[in-house]
């Protein structure tokens, strides 16, 4: 935000005029949800609940979803076998490559940390867990829908699908057919924070699935950026200025000093032939450092528009590789009013503005502090939007090594779907 707000005032351009604002549609509420789960209606009329994974779903397309084995074994009996001897098929072959990529995810780590590493702790904990004969007995399935395999395809809210996956981590009895109310109540009796969107990483109850390996990368990309510090950039034009977000909320100002500093460096022309990622990516990598996360911000030369993009960064065997980047794009005339003014009372901003009188370039002009702050606005909501989305495709790579073991619930009489009716374990929200 800092970068924009100075870039405003260096642009050498005509008066920019208020776009008009285009009017946003009015959404009427959405029906009460009668289950918290996605609802897929098969050819044959059976339905199957759980949690649809694949950014599309419906008749027309293959897609993925995640169904909870008890209950599919209550509602579903035969679709419940067919599941899970393609899990058991597919698991072994599974199986032996995760437990090599492990140990070798191990052997590298281990050279450059020291004692007390959760990500350490966990590699241990899912070796031995791998070890035991039942790892391909998960309680989730990975179900795959066939082109023309269902007839609808219903995805609910992202509130209710958090709520489910809640409830799925704390082992609720039934949560598929309970309403959305009394499993949330149930979820936040167990310690979780059922309030929120972003579903939590369901990878403790999922069975061990072959992937490529740029997804392997990218989930150990994911999984150490959770933990190690320093792997975090803003990228503005050709400067990269460190992202002080450890120990701090996501959206923590910038380090002023730093990053005037580096700003600075707009005024050089010689900067624009040093690329400043490929250095700063060599250094992580030489301390055994396999993730990064770069947040781009691209101005319009006009100051018509701000394209922000998030993108994860792994390392493989042939070097450094994008994995995947949210994108958004922000205007002036959509942030409003009262996010300017806050801006201008801000210190930082205000330092901003007496760095380019220290300069030498002339004056601050009213005209030039309203364009730059207007910008720095559009971008402070752009990359609000961006690093939301992002978030939640970084925890779904992830693995879990920040959660804590799971408890073993008393084993009770059985209920209908299978398990247990003693309450699970007082679990805490890992999201």
């Amino acid at each position: 935000m800092l970068c924009v707000v100075l870039a405003g005032l260096f642009a050498v351009v005509p008066p920019m005029q208020e776009a008009k604002k285009r009017p946003e549609p009015k959404a009427g509420p959405a029906p009460p949800a009668a289950t918290v789960a996605d609802r897929v209606t098969l050819r044959d009329g059976k339905v199957a609940l759980g949690l649809i994974t694949s950014p599309a779903a419906g008749p027309k397309v293959g897609f993925d979803m995640l169904v909870r084995r008890a209950w599919a074994e209550a509602h579903v009996p035969d679709l419940a076998a067919k599941w899970a001897r393609n899990a058991g098929t597919m698991g072994k072959p599974a199986l032996a490559e995760r437990r090599k990529r492990l140990q070798a995810w191990r052997d590298e780590r281990s050279r450059f940390v020291v004692g007390g590493d959760k990500i350490l702790a966990w590699i241990d904990a899912e070796l031995k867990r791998l070890d035991d004969p039942k790892a391909l007995d998960a309680p989730l399935l990975s179900v795959r829908i066939a082109r023309d395999g269902c007839r609808t395809a219903e995805r609910n809210s992202d509130a209710s699908r958090r709520t489910l996956a809640l409830a799925w981590l704390s082992n609720l009895p039934n949560p598929e057919d309970a309403t959305p109310g009394e499993v949330a109540d149930s979820v936040e009796a167990r310690g979780f924070m059922a309030e929120g969107t972003e579903v939590p990483s369901l990878d403790r109850l999922l069975p061990v699935v072959t992937e490529p390996e740029a997804k392997w990368l990218a989930r150990r990309a994911a999984t150490e950026l959770a933990v190690d510090p320093g792997r975090r950039f803003i990228r503005y034009n050709n400067i990269l200025i460190p992202e002080q977000t450890d120990g701090q909320a996501l959206n923590a100002p910038l380090d002023l000093n730093a990053a005037l500093g580096q700003l600075a460096g707009l005024l050089d022309p010689s900067a624009a032939a040093t690329d400043p990622l490929g250095p700063a990516l060599a250094k992580i990598g030489s301390r055994g450092g396999a993730g990064a996360v770069v947040t781009r911000m691209d101005v319009a030369p006009d100051l018509s528009q701000v394209r922000i993009d998030i993108a994860l960064w792994a390392r493989g065997p042939q070097g450094w590789f994008e994995y995947g980047s949210r994108s958004v794009i922000g205007r002036p005339e959509d942030a409003a009013p009262a996010a300017a003014a806050v801006l201008e009372k801000d210190p930082q901003i205000q330092s901003v503005f007496n760095f380019a009188d220290a300069l030498g370039l002339g004056t601050v002009t009213a005209e030039m502090k309203e364009r730059g702050l207007r910008m720095g606005a559009a971008t402070s909501k752009a990359l609000g939007q961006a690093r939301s989305a992002f978030s939640q495709d970084l925890s779904g790579l992830a693995f879990p090594v920040l959660e804590a073991a799971p408890i073993v619930p008393p084993q009770g009489p059985k209920g209908p779907g299978g398990e247990a009716t003693e309450k699970g374990p007082q679990a805490r929200g890992s999201e």
